[in-house]
């Protein structure tokens, strides 16, 4: 009777297949493909990898695969079944057997890795206690913020003293003044005569002529219309200018 390795092996060879090229498309390390086609079962890994080797190698060749799985677990019953293990390699090209020693040593290290992993992590986000120098700056006060300071605005100067300057230019006008509580002072100014005359809380005058004036309030120019009486009137009867009402007067 044909064993299951001679029959994948004469397909291969048929196909012009070497080992190497299964290899490299299933995956399946060399030692398992030797001890396939060798009939060397007990080198693989067992179980239900057993089974998935051989229908890889069937489909590489050519070989029912249904037929390969059949033949090979005749075979296996014929050998006596499959030798019990005491471990899997669950890799498909794992070539040497971990002993138990190496695999509690593996164990070992790997909890020994994780805990040293678990340690920096916490000393990386723990929070750190206060020190002396951080407890020293968390008990300075935070100043209040300030309120921004509004500037005091400074009082309104009050008006100067009021000063009256006639300018006559052209013609001849009859003037008459009073400065506070002073006498009245009455004259007739000529073309080119300039008079001044000054008060501290009230100035009132009398001009027969506006025309023939230049009249100014403070150094600022009067308004005509707010001295004469009558659209074409060109006197100005007692006007009466204080310290309050100035402004009313000029431009």
């Amino acid at each position: 009777m044909t064993s299951l390795g001679q029959e994948l092996k004469r397909a291969r060879e048929e196909r012009g297949i070497t080992l190497q090229d299964i290899a490299n498309s299933t995956h399946v390390g060399m030692r398992f493909l030797h001890a396939i086609e060798n009939d060397t079962f007990d080198v693989l890994p067992g179980g239900v990898f057993n089974r998935a080797f051989v229908r890889k190698f069937a489909k590489q060749v050519g070989f029912d695969e249904e037929q390969a799985v059949r033949i090979y677990e005749e075979q296996l019953a014929a050998m006596g079944g499959e030798p019990q293990r005491i471990y899997y390699t669950g890799l498909e090209d794992l070539e040497s057997k971990p002993t138990q020693g190496n695999g509690l040593l593996i164990s070992l290290v790997a909890v020994i890795v994780l805990g040293a992993g678990a340690y920096a992590a916490y000393q990386y986000f723990k929070i750190p206690e206060p020190t002396n120098d951080m407890k020293a700056i968390e008990s300075i006060p935070t100043p209040a913020p300030s309120a921004t300071a509004t500037p005091t605005p400074e009082p309104t100067a009050e008006p100067p003293g009021l000063k009256l300057e006639l300018a006559a230019n052209g013609d001849q006008c009859w003037v008459a003044v009073k400065a506070d509580e002073a006498a009245p002072e009455t004259f007739m100014i000529n073309p080119g005569d300039v008079r001044e005359y000054t008060a501290n809380e009230r100035l009132q005058f009398t001009l027969g002529n506006v025309t023939a004036l230049r009249i100014s309030l403070n150094g600022r120019q009067v308004k005509v219309d707010k001295i004469v009486t009558g659209g074409k009137s060109t006197v100005a009867r007692h006007i009466v200018v204080t310290k309050d009402n100035y402004l009313d007067f000029v431009y």
